[in-house]
């Protein structure tokens, strides 16, 4: 069985980070309310931990409270730039058009755009791109401390243009919030922007059909020669949607695409 490709996977794990942090999300609005007297100074919430068999490193209850939510933040960009640079990295090797390495102060989704959309976007994509070049600074500090106050208040600056409530899809959240506020609210609004936009960058890729066929494992093309001509034309179908995806091009080019892996001419 193939793989998925690079829109499916990230969905998938994007999928398994929601659920994990949902789950913590939960647990951490029980905890908050069962033992909000406990967490309120130092010693209580060390017996509260000792009970636990949890050593503790901080007792911020507060600070680390709002370290969870940018934790959230953190899963969902590792989930969104793993995707991007998956789609960089096709783009580079089985592209269409030629790939145009990313600048160092460029991030990926910046230069995914570049290589994938030609710089377009449509104008709904927009307001979703600049909230997660929004998020992706929050990442950044909140892991790497890379971006100072003012880079966020800048990006944060850039979202007010856009109503985000007219939108059904973030009409119920609180946000986007600023650095020290960042909530749950946040998580979801990255989240639902990332597969939006992740799902519109995909349907944008253009594969050059030849390049992708003629880095077919020897194994596999072995394999289809034992088939027939219309069993061999489904493999190969099967195969590319599987793993990358097809359009009307790929369809017209599949007795040629066979004959250059199953009957090259040498």
């Amino acid at each position: 069985m193939y793989e998925k490709n690079a829109l499916n996977k990230f969905k998938d794990v994007l999928g398994k980070y929601c659920a994990i942090n949902q789950f913590v999300e939960l647990s951490k609005r029980c905890f908050v309310v069962e033992h909000q007297s406990e967490i309120q100074n130092r010693e209580t919430f060390v017996a509260l931990a000792t009970e636990y068999k949890v050593t503790l490193t901080s007792y911020d209850a507060n600070l680390m409270v709002s370290e969870i939510c940018r934790n959230y933040i953190v899963n969902v960009h590792l989930c969104f730039e793993t995707f991007l640079k998956d789609v960089c990295d096709q783009m580079r090797k089985y592209g269409k058009n030629e790939y145009k390495p990313r600048l160092q102060e460029e991030s990926y989704l910046t230069c995914t755009v570049r290589n994938v959309c030609s710089n377009h976007l449509e104008d709904d994509m927009k307001p979703l791109y600049e909230l997660c070049e929004y998020y992706r600074l929050i990442r950044n500090t909140s892991v790497h401390d890379l971006c100072d106050i003012d880079s966020h208040e800048k990006e944060y600056a850039k979202l007010q243009r856009y109503n985000f409530k007219k939108e059904r899809k973030f009409s119920k959240l609180v946000g986007p919030n600023k650095y020290e506020k960042i909530s749950f609210d946040d998580f979801v609004m990255f989240s639902r922007s990332c597969v939006e936009l992740a799902t519109f960058i995909f349907g944008k890729v253009s594969y050059d059909y030849e390049k992708i066929v003629l880095d077919i494992p020897d194994k596999q093309v072995r394999k289809w020669k034992k088939y027939s001509k219309k069993r061999q034309e489904k493999a190969l179908c099967s195969y590319i949607r599987t793993l990358y995806k097809v359009d009307n091009d790929f369809f017209n080019q599949i007795p040629d695409l066979l004959n250059k892996i199953i009957d090259p001419i040498v």
